[in-house]
């Protein structure tokens, strides 16, 4: 009742900064009925009527909302935000002074342009832990999905750029706006930048998503393509701006856990590691690893979720519709509209201290398709974590709510684990809607709602947000050691920020007599951040008892291998007993001089002859000396066999592309990342207009499905996959007939008119004079990995490419015309868009 009483209190309050106007929304929505209705029923004389299946469903008010959420056994929901306070929220961070800030993306998910998106900051004025405060702190953006705050301000991720807000003033209002990166990708309303994180090594990392983007600094020079980070994820330093790719690129949801081992999701691919660092096989131009993210959910990506909530009426009557055929797209789950990941997002670890220590360490997924939040158990199992179901047929969270959408989680300042409920009618990319079942939906019902909720213990006693800019130097090093997470890494984030060398001493200290693991790890951290970690202090991490505090000494040390303790270090902990410290030591020592070098990657490779992880180590840092490395296989039967012959053939590999390379290998790099093309011309743009015009007129004529199905055969099956025919390269044309034959016909006869990233061509020219061409479907700092037209993939090295273009043309190729003609494109119509009999 204190939650009713207070959200009653304050809705008055609230109410005059409530967004948009009831005509407003309303004109909105009538707009959109009609853009909706006219380009559905294009092509189509008589669209079916779904309305009576597809009733809209009425959100539940704030004060009710506890009623319609079931949490496990030992913990309760608390809403501690409601709209009109806070609206679509997508991210959600705290400053040093306790002040929340949340990012509200209300121009999701097709009013981008209309800029009306902005950042809320929060305050909690009687410090029960609901908030009763909101200012507007920056507004007119377009579609923001990650903050964080630093030095006063704060970092908003609004694709394409990335931006740096302050209040200079301290009224609460931003009044300093400055741009720092740009180049974020924008094709995907659900595969944009998110996640921002605070990482050990005093760098903030971006998810960057499946659309990534070239990023550059606004003020680069006008011939700076910028840094392409398509398959990555990035990291940039607060202070400089200065930035570099990082291992990733999962949909949206990206964590650390307190160790610094990585997470990810995305849609259908709930919990994934990431196994390696970019930096860590960058080194190594000659060598092509596995890719970075591995799926560890014991019962597999796309897992069983056990829902409260109905399924939604459109589920229902599109899965129905392309089951029967009458409508095209992918069938997922064998035909059932629900029950499985569908929307993952937010993977986060719980590193808070409010709950039970047995918790601590629990893996957090939202399903905002399935009105949930999953929890797994997480084991590491050599070098990968193992991620168990702890509910059985059961959910952490389930709603009754189709309206309750877990977007996002976030480690709180009082220990606890904070909500992010985005509270939509619809989530769901528009262009996976039938238009005869979009038009009765409205994908901006609930722009003006959102709520904030945390996971508390049962019994749980909220206690005040501490203040830590306040604190001093002294406390900030004192907290390093603290067991809530947040107080650890804001902590850190403030000794970097304030690059006060009084800490020094303080962190030496900690390092030699804190208790606290953790404190010792991050206290490592903060003396690299401030420029002070020396071989002595260093040498304190290389041996301490704990083997995580061991693995980031080494993941430091390398800029101290020159440093005969460091060296003969190395020699000790190439034996030690932890796997992860063996699995760092074989990347650190790749900046070691090759006898040194030879002689600790034989003896890590002896220990775990057959771990596929340990293997890419030792491949990634042999460098120059893989043929060292070869005659010690050919001399050792028994460890031969055991790392098998695969291994052998990769260092032979890596022999034979070096001595074919002998310059500098970064030389060549330059040319292995792709150059754009100039945009197609006006005349050229004209043409193409010109076909599509002429090729609608093919609406007006009666089509015949089988013989579509030739066409279709003859034509496009080589990269498009339809009723089991042909190749699932491009993008699924069904999905594209979904959206009207008019859509279709431009998508076939103007295919460059609006390209996904993803569909787009490459031209490789290798350096043995081969031309290979295809979509990238992998990417790493050290290799790409093209899918060709017949389906088959090639991965090559960058080291040996001498040209690498962009067609700036999608991988479908322009004039079909002389293939297909009027007739030919009705009757392929037919068999796209029309039911099967």
């Amino acid at each position: 009742m204190r939650f009713a009483w207070k959200f009653a209190r304050n809705r008055n309050r609230w109410q005059k900064d409530a967004p948009t106007s009831a005509a407003a929304k309303a004109v909105s929505r009538y707009v959109g009925f009609f853009v909706s209705v006219v380009v559905g029923s294009i092509g189509c004389a008589e669209t079916p009527d779904y309305s009576d299946e597809l009733p809209r469903i009425t959100p539940t008010p704030p004060v009710a909302a506890i009623s319609t959420l079931d949490v496990a056994e030992g913990f309760e929901m608390e809403l501690i935000a409601a709209e009109p306070l806070v609206t679509s929220p997508v991210a959600m961070e705290w400053d040093a002074s306790g002040a929340l800030f949340v990012c509200e993306m209300r121009g999701y998910s097709e009013d981008r342009q209309q800029g009306m998106s902005r950042i809320a900051r929060l305050r909690d004025r009687d410090g029960d832990g609901v908030y009763d405060e909101r200012t507007t702190y920056a507004d007119g953006l377009f579609w923001p999905t990650a903050i964080f705050p630093y030095d006063g301000g704060l970092f908003v991720g609004d694709a394409p750029d990335l931006f740096y807000f302050k209040d200079t003033d301290g009224d609460g209002v931003s009044d300093r706006k400055q741009r720092v990166l740009t180049g974020f990708g924008t094709s995907n309303v659900q595969g944009l930048l998110n996640s921002f994180r605070w990482g050990l090594d005093n760098r903030i990392h971006i998810a960057c998503s499946s659309v990534g983007g070239s990023i550059r600094h606004p003020h680069a020079a006008g011939d700076d393509g910028g840094q392409n980070i398509r398959g990555r994820d990035l990291a940039f330093d607060p202070k400089t701006y200065q930035f570099q790719a990082t291992s990733g690129a999962a949909q949206h949801g990206m964590c650390f856990d307190d160790w610094g081992h990585k997470f990810a999701s995305s849609n259908s691919d709930h919990i994934q590691q990431v196994m390696y660092r970019d930096a860590d096989i960058a080194a190594n131009p000659f060598y092509s690893p596995p890719p970075s993210r591995l799926s560890i959910a014991e019962d597999g990506p796309q897992a069983e979720v056990y829902r409260a909530s109905p399924v939604e009426p459109w589920r229902k009557v599109r899965t129905r519709l392309r089951v029967s055929g009458r409508a095209k797209g992918p069938i997922e789950g064998g035909g059932r509209a629900a029950g499985y990941f569908t929307g993952a997002t937010g993977v986060t670890i719980y590193r808070g201290d409010a709950w039970p220590a047995k918790w601590k360490g629990t893996a957090i997924v939202g399903d905002v398709g399935s009105n949930l939040i999953h929890r797994k158990r997480l084991q590491l199992s050599g070098l990968e974590f193992i991620a168990r179901r702890i509910d059985d047929q059961d959910e952490f969270v389930t709603s009754t709510d189709i309206w309750f959408r877990p977007a996002q989680f976030a480690n709180a300042p009082d220990g606890t684990l904070h909500v992010i409920d985005m509270y939509r009618e619809v989530i769901e990319h528009p262009a996976s809607l039938p238009p005869e079942i979009k038009k009765h939906l409205d994908l901006t019902s609930g722009r003006d709602r959102g709520r904030l909720y945390r996971i508390v213990p049962t019994g749980f006693q909220p206690r005040p947000i501490e203040n830590l800019h306040a604190a001093s130097t002294a406390q900030l090093c004192s907290l390093l050691a603290h067991p809530n997470a947040w107080h650890r890494e804001t902590a850190a984030r403030l000794l970097y920020q304030r690059q006060d060398q009084s800490a020094v001493p303080r962190l030496v200290s900690l390092i030699e007599n804190s208790a606290s693991p953790l404190g010792r790890m991050h206290a490592l951290y903060a003396l690299d951040g401030l420029g002070h970690l020396d071989a002595a202090t260093l040498d304190l991490g290389l041996t301490d008892s704990n083997a995580h505090v061991r693995r980031h000494a080494v993941r430091l040390s390398r800029a101290f291998q020159d440093v005969p303790s460091v060296g003969e270090r190395y020699e000790e902990l190439a034996a030690d007993e932890s796997i992860e410290v063996r699995y760092e030591l074989a990347f650190a020592l790749t900046d070691a001089v090759p006898q040194r070098r030879v002689a600790a990657l034989t003896k890590i490779l002896r220990q775990d002859p057959s771990d596929r992880w340990i293997q890419m180590a030792v491949q990634t840092a042999i460098g120059s000396e893989a043929k060292a490395l070869v005659e010690i296989l050919r001399n050792d039967e028994t460890l031969a066999a055991q790392v098998g012959e695969d291994f052998e053939h990769q260092l032979v590999a890596q022999v034979q592309t070096r001595a074919r390379n002998p310059d500098a290998a970064t030389l060549k790099m330059a040319a292995s990342t792709p150059t754009a093309v100039p945009a197609r011309s006006a005349e050229e743009t004209a043409e193409r207009a010109a076909v599509v015009t002429r090729y609608l007129g093919a609406l007006d004529r009666d089509g015949n499905r089988d013989r579509g199905q030739e066409v279709f055969k003859k034509n496009c099956s080589q990269c498009h996959r339809v009723d089991g025919i042909g190749h699932e390269l491009g993008p699924n044309l069904a999905a594209i007939a979904t959206r009207g034959a008019a859509t279709l016909i431009t998508s076939v006869m103007d295919p460059n008119r609006e390209v996904n990233p993803q569909y787009l061509n490459y031209i490789v020219l290798t350096d043995d004079a081969r031309v290979v061409s295809g979509m990238i479907v992998d990417e790493g700092s050290t290799s790409v990995t093209l899918r060709q037209a017949d389906n088959a993939t090639e991965t090559l090295l960058r080291v040996e490419i001498d040209e690498f273009h962009s067609s700036g043309k999608s991988f479908m190729p322009e004039g079909l015309e002389s293939a297909i003609d009027e007739q030919a494109m009705a009757d392929l119509v037919a068999y796209l868009i029309e039911p099967a009999h």
